[in-house]
């Protein structure tokens, strides 16, 4: 009788994943500037949610250098100013945390995460036998694998994502303990 509620409690960890007790739903971003001490304005863009758990009322300026902390599945936009200098803006992307959260997603995001670029940063021509093993598969391995997200609970918390910088590589902040760093280089008006 007594290995019944082990065994429940054991597929229960199992099904909940990692990421809830790794980290929770915010991570530190830093935000940096070249030359320091510019105005950044930090703005939620969408939520890998869904619309419904975005906040776009919400906004954040710090003066640079800056730790912020934000939700691990909203996407931000972060517009950084200084007099004598040219706007700059980049992007902090959410992604799925393929390390740490559940099995039944965390291969196929892996998957459809994977670059289409080569090793030289370009793009890989559309070939016929790229299209036909490459690419058609990778799009429908990740379409399959956000299908799973309804049966993660930590992707419905949240908890199952990473921020890093949109430009940034496959393996940037891949295992999603770090702090991700933005850092726009502003060129003078002049």
């Amino acid at each position: 009788m007594t290995t019944q509620p082990t065994l429940l409690t054991a597929v229960a960890m199992l099904a909940a994943g990692c990421a809830t007790l790794v980290h929770g739903p915010y991570e530190d971003v830093r935000i940096d500037s070249t030359p320091p001490g510019a105005t950044a304005t930090v703005s939620p863009l969408l939520s890998e949610r869904g619309p419904n758990f975005l906040d776009p009322t919400k906004k954040y300026t710090v003066t640079t250098p800056a730790t912020l902390r934000l939700r691990r599945d909203n996407s931000y936009r972060v517009e950084v100013t200084k007099p004598g200098y040219k706007i700059a803006t980049t992007q902090v992307a959410s992604s799925y945390d393929w390390l740490w959260a559940p099995v039944t997603c965390g291969p196929c995001e892996a998957v459809g995460d994977l670059p289409t670029f080569d090793l030289r940063g370009k793009p890989l021509p559309l070939r016929f036998g790229e299209a036909a093993f490459y690419e058609y598969p990778k799009g429908f391995i990740r379409a399959w694998g956000r299908g799973l997200r309804l049966f993660s609970p930590d992707a419905l918390l949240g908890n199952a994502f990473k921020l890093k910088r949109k430009d940034a590589g496959f393996f940037s902040n891949w295992h999603a303990l770090g702090t991700p760093e933005v850092a726009p280089a502003l060129e003078p008006t002049s």
